[in-house]
């Protein structure tokens, strides 16, 4: 049967019930996928400044260097060749990090000064020996002490030589075979050291002994120990453009056994070992103190006596994980007078004893009468912003005098100008008169000092003033001379010559201010400096230097023995500046014979002040001989200033460093290997042992390692690429979904025929 195609007719069934359903569930479909997309866009919004700002970070820390050296670390060498630093590459961009399995800390402080003994164990995790480079992040203005290093039986020791002997040393152990390197102080706070031929999965056993200082600011002391590393990132376009440039790629290391917790040193991705720390802290003080604390870890502490000053502290743990910089502070017991601490140590029959004085508490402060004299810099050189900054440090110096202060101001370049002929009380009027007289200050002209010093010492005091007010000099300048040896003798002179009783204090102005000249004429002259390098800092500065001249705590500090058993004493440093407030201060002293007392005299503001000071000598505390030798080297060294004999001077310096091992310009550390000098029999139970101890490291070390990411750049870069690939597939396939249902409707609306009913032919 056949239908006419006349009869045939095209139906459209756009308006079924049927077409509408699907076309609502179309839109509801695509509104919950608009929805999706646009909390995927939003999220990469949030989290693309991260990223950014990672990146930022990332490369400024790469700028810096090294700058986030914070804990103790052994760097793998390259195998087959060195870096090429003339083609830009970085000293560490082939050396691979690892970090100490364990860590063990014992310390002991006493006063001010605390004496470290670090253990560190690392493990060489590859297959083959290889070269390495051990570092350390030493506490700022900390001496190295001994270094030694044991890898299985064998030991490096490091010890100060004098640098030529220390030079031909090296040289002879080099062509021994030994393994030997002066070692190098890459930063005033990173030590670094040298290590060839690390054996394959070897432990290396490294201990440090360093002195370091514990800081003290308003009755708090405080002490840091660095434990912990802070991890660096390296660009991927940073390590392979050097390798680009030069034509080289760098080979990868050979991973480490069992564990694969770095990848290549080209990328700079390190693994951290979670090292387990113990530390041991044995605390004395000397004077009474309080609520010990750390910020960093938890720890115990037990009292050692009854009288507050002595405690023994531990972790709460044995070992806890080193992945912080250890931090310890303790409270000084307030009291309305000065407080005396005293430590002793014996070295080589030669007796040391430490006094450090605290300040009593800031609220019983009395102001002093002072006489005191500004000289301020007018020379080119503090043209523009340095002569601004100056003159708002002294209009502020001005508003700070008191009614018992007299005072005057000497401006000088070539020439010198005075305001008055002689210092005059700072009354209303005469302060009015100064501030004329600096508003009409302008940089021009040389520099010419010795004048202004030499006149603001020898100027004479307005009849109004006390006989024992004392003079006070304010040097405000950038520095700029090249004769600071005369200055300095100028000063020397002064007090040693013609008994001037007076402190200097520099204020340094400028971006670069003479660093050198300002610290030394303040030591010579017994005050302190200060550097202002903004106008932002003038008036916080320069008010907590007035403030701390006008109240010191003891001025004229004297100290008295016993001359029929003590005739050979050195005191350090041997002009003994004054006690101020908020501020210790302390004096080293080596004799012939034990110290059991010392007269203590000086003058406070209201009255003299005298204490007769017991000297207990039968605990003795480590590194006071060793900061004694320390002042005595600056002493030696300060010396040539004032015209000493420069082989006299130099001699003494080598002694001196050599006898305490302390390091000096004439000096060098040295670190030479020792070979083990036993049986055959002993020498294999000792293997036997070092194998033993060898694979209970090597096991620590797995068990203690974690890989870690590079940095959290990676995964918020392949979060925001994945999404845009999911983007993209979403696109794509709706877009060939919607061809396809386009097609198959027109098709439908075209050959869909329906048709009548028709009788046959």
């Amino acid at each position: 049967m056949f239908t006419s195609k006349k009869n045939l007719q095209l139906i459209d069934y756009k308006n079924s019930y049927y077409c509408q359903q699907q076309r609502k569930k179309r839109r509801y479909k695509w509104l919950k996928i608009s929805l999706f997309l646009l909390l995927i866009i939003s999220l990469a919004l949030v989290f693309m400044p991260f990223a950014q700002s990672n990146q930022f970070d990332s490369k400024e820390q790469i700028k810096r260097d090294n700058a986030l050296i914070h804990g103790p670390q052994l760097l793998f060498e390259n195998p087959d060749k060195s870096p090429n630093k003339s083609q830009g590459q970085s000293p560490n961009s082939a050396m691979r990090a690892t970090f100490p399995v364990d860590i063990e800390a014992n310390i002991e402080i006493n006063g001010l000064v605390a004496y470290a003994e670090i253990k560190q164990t690392f493990i060489n995790p590859y297959n083959i020996a290889l070269a390495g480079k051990y570092q350390f992040p030493l506490p700022e203005n900390s001496a190295v002490k001994q270094l030694k290093i044991k890898i299985g039986d064998v030991e490096i020791l490091g010890e100060i030589m004098e640098k030529k002997a220390a030079k031909a040393i090296y040289q002879k152990a080099k062509k021994q075979g030994r393994k030997a390197s002066l070692v190098e102080q890459q930063r005033p706070n990173l030590f670094t050291n040298k290590i060839a031929n690390i054996p394959a999965q070897s432990t290396v056993v490294v201990t440090l002994k360093f002195i370091m200082p514990v800081s003290f600011s308003q009755g708090k002391f405080n002490l840091r120990l660095p434990l912990a590393l802070t991890d660096r990132y390296q660009p991927k376009s940073a390590s392979y453009s050097s390798e680009q440039s030069s034509g080289h790629s760098t080979k990868e290391l050979p991973e480490p056994f069992k564990t694969s917790t770095t990848r290549s040193p080209t990328t700079h991705v390190r693994s951290v070992a979670r090292s387990q720390s113990s530390i041991n802290i044995v605390l004395n003080s000397g004077i009474p103190i309080t609520s010990i604390v750390s910020d960093s870890h938890k720890i115990h502490s037990r009292e050692l006596n009854s009288e507050q000053n002595a405690y023994f502290i531990t972790l709460n743990k044995t070992q806890v994980i080193s992945n912080k910089t250890f931090d310890l502070t303790w409270q000084l017991i307030a009291s309305n007078q000065p407080q005396i601490s005293s430590f002793t140590q014996e070295v080589s029959g030669e007796h040391y004893t430490l006094l450090t004085f605290f300040p009593p508490e800031q609220s019983v402060a009395q102001v002093i009468a002072r006489d005191i004299i500004f000289i301020i810099d007018t020379s080119g050189s503090m043209q523009a912003g340095s002569m601004e900054q100056a003159k708002a440090s002294l209009q502020l110096a001005l508003l700070q005098l008191n009614n018992k202060d007299s005072f005057n101001i000497i401006a000088f370049d070539h020439e010198t100008e005075l305001l008055f002929p002689v210092t005059h009380m700072a009354s209303t009027n005469n302060i009015s008169k100064a501030q004329q007289f600096i508003d009409n200050l302008s940089a021009n002209g040389g520099t010419e000092m010795y004048r202004p010093l030499s006149n603001a010492l020898m100027m004479k005091k307005d009849k109004a003033q006390s006989a024992k007010a004392i003079r006070q000099i304010v040097f405000i300048t950038d520095g700029a001379v090249a004769n600071e040896f005369e200055l300095m003798q100028l000063l020397n002179n002064a007090q040693e010559n013609f008994r001037l009783n007076f402190r200097l204090y520099t204020v340094g102005i400028g971006a670069a201010p003479n660093g050198y000249f300002m610290k030394k004429a303040a030591q010579f002259g017994r005050g302190s400096y200060v550097f202002i390098q903004n106008n932002r800092e003038v008036q916080r500065k320069m008010s907590h230097l007035m403030t701390k001249i006008s109240q010191p705590a003891l001025t004229n500090i004297a100290l008295t023995l016993d001359n029929q058993v003590h005739q050979q004493v050195e005191v350090y440093p041997k002009k003994i500046p004054d006690l101020y407030f908020g501020e210790p201060l302390q004096i080293a002293l080596k004799s012939q014979f034990p110290i059991t007392s010392i007269q203590l005299t000086a003058e406070t503001v209201s009255t003299p002040f005298y204490q007769q000071l017991v000297i207990d000598d039968r605990k003795p505390s480590k590194g006071i001989s060793s900061l004694w030798a320390r002042r005595k080297i600056e002493s030696l060294l300060d010396s040539l200033i004032v015209g000493a004999n420069k082989d006299k001077v130099k001699s003494q310096v080598i002694a001196t460093s050599l006898n305490h091992q302390i390091i000096s310009p004439y000096t060098s550390f040295i670190a030479v290997e020792k070979q083990p000098e036993v049986s055959s029999l002993l020498a294999k139970n000792d293997l036997s042992s070092v194998k033993k101890s060898r694979n209970n490291a090597i096991k620590a070390h797995e068990s203690l390692l974690v890989a870690m990411p590079k940095t959290s750049l990676d995964w918020q870069l392949q979060f925001l690429i994945g999404i845009a690939l999911m983007l993209l597939s979403f696109v794509l396939m709706k877009i060939r979904n919607l061809a396809w249902f386009t097609s198959a409707r027109l098709t439908n609306k075209a050959f869909k025929l329906v048709s009548r009913n028709e009788k046959p032919h």
